[in-house]
């Protein structure tokens, strides 16, 4: 949203390529931004079920969860396997509290996406904090490791044999 292009402006489309024929994983802003002279729907996730699918073999990690999208971003990132959530820049305590618009990645985020989920933190929020509410969450332990690292490491090994 910073270049105020939108993900699927026609510019991006050499970029997205070269990064795929590179096995360079690219990162996608999901979320609402706060400047007032762009639009909102900028940070949609929905949107980047049409990069996935153009690119099949580009690494995408959309940022910050897609939150108020989250339906969006959990459906995009089970639908391609090249999509991955990284939930920085939110507070776990409230990703668990109900009616918070997060129930959809913590249902699918401990069964069907689990592998997709990536641990982040933001400049705002400490790093052992973010670790701790998110420890407390109400997922299974292995998916709270998977998480907290595994599933980094794994897209990790991933980048690697490209």
């Amino acid at each position: 949203w910073s270049t105020r292009l939108h993900m699927l402006h026609p510019a991006w489309t050499p970029v997205y390529a070269k990064c795929q024929e590179l096995g360079i994983p690219i990162t996608i802003h999901t979320s609402i931004n706060f400047t007032v002279d762009r639009p909102i729907g900028l940070g949609r996730p929905l949107h980047i079920s049409e990069i996935a699918s153009a690119f099949p073999d580009l690494i995408i990690v959309a940022n910050h969860g897609g939150w108020p999208w989250v339906n969006e971003m959990v459906a995009v990132a089970w639908k391609h396997q090249n999509v991955y959530i990284e939930i920085g820049g939110q507070s776990p305590k409230y990703i668990g509290k109900p009616g918070t618009g997060w129930e959809t990645l913590m249902v699918h985020g401990n069964s069907t996406i689990q592998d997709k989920v990536l641990f982040a933190t933001d400049v705002m929020l400490p790093p052992q904090r973010v670790i701790k509410e998110l420890k407390e969450l109400p997922l299974k332990e292995s998916v709270k490791e998977k998480w907290l690292g595994l599933n980094a490491e794994r897209l990790l090994d991933r980048i690697k044999r490209y």
